[in-house]
């Protein structure tokens, strides 16, 4: 018997299923999602559709309107450079500086009690025009379904508490939804929904991806590490841990339901770490090609 190995190829060719890729959350840790894509274009794996929460979502959004590693990484290179990322607040906001000064702890103190009546009428520290200036820069303004590669983004209804795809509408007002972390930028109201981040239901969309489309889901996880020395000085760290093991348990919970996670060894740095982009999108790359054999196996 003659084999036609080129009807074989062709028929495994057509056997093989969709990749969704699922880019969660996590601030500047999110640029190692650059690094990821850019492996899998390398190899010749193509994704089917990009679904994003906050950071996935700005980084999968742009990827979905170019549909190229390369490129993307260009428009968030000039980003940094601009006017637009200097101005919007985030390359400044970081940890809490420690200071060992009685002074300078009781400074502190009075700027926290003006800063807490202050945030006592308002719903952010930023406007959304911080958040939509860099969008502007980065993104067309076109519906989501009409992008390159299939793509949505994940928000959370404030409301309800519900986990929303947002597939449909302006992808600049969708990226913004799923990027509006609460406290530091206001919420959005699309549908009659106000909704925040989608990162409070879906840190990694995993679930949200394999409702949109049949096939293998590759999650990729730059959420923060757990902090084993914790600060536990006051009611307010001891509150802010306990909410933290809660989500992070719950995180766990859900990155087992992806066919296959890529997690690069981000976790220890802040999320307003812009200015390492180069090193976040370098391991991405690192991690992804030390998974190439699994992520192939798909």
């Amino acid at each position: 018997m003659v084999i036609n190995y080129r009807e074989v190829n062709l028929f495994i060719w057509r056997k093989r299923q969709p990749i969704v890729l699922a880019l969660g959350g996590g601030g500047a840790r999110g640029f190692a999602h650059i690094g990821v894509l850019r492996v899998l274009e390398e190899e010749g794996i193509e994704i089917s559709r990009v679904v994003g929460t906050s950071m996935g979502a700005i980084v999968g959004a742009v990827y979905a309107q170019l549909g190229e590693a390369k490129a993307t990484e260009e428009r968030f290179l000039k980003l940094m450079q601009d006017e637009a990322f200097r101005t919007s607040g985030l390359p400044v906001a970081g940890k809490k500086k420690i200071s060992e000064s009685w002074l300078d702890h009781f400074a502190q103190n009075i700027r926290e009690s003006i800063a807490m009546n202050i945030v006592a009428h308002k719903r952010s520290v930023l406007s959304e025009e911080r958040l939509f200036a860099p969008l502007n820069y980065l993104l067309r303004d076109q519906l989501v379904q009409r992008t390159k590669i299939p793509f949505a983004a994940i928000a959370t209804d404030l409301k309800t508490g519900e986990e929303v795809i947002l597939d449909q509408g302006g992808i600049i007002e969708a990226v913004a939804a799923s990027a509006s972390l609460p406290g530091f930028l206001p919420p959005r109201e699309i549908n009659g929904r106000l909704l925040i981040d989608g990162a409070a239901t879906s840190p990694v969309p995993i679930r949200a991806a394999k409702r949109l489309q049949t096939g293998k889901v590759i999650g990729v996880d730059v959420s923060q590490n757990l902090p084993e020395k914790p600060e536990l000085d006051n009611v307010i760290d001891v509150v802010f841990r306990s909410f933290s093991i809660t989500s992070r348990h719950y995180h766990d919970e859900l990155v087992k339901e992806a066919d296959l996670l890529i997690r690069p060894p981000v976790g220890d740095y802040h999320w307003s770490e812009f200015r390492k982009m180069k090193w976040f999108i370098h391991k991405g790359e690192y991690t992804a090609k030390e998974q190439l054999r699994a992520i192939r196996n798909l």
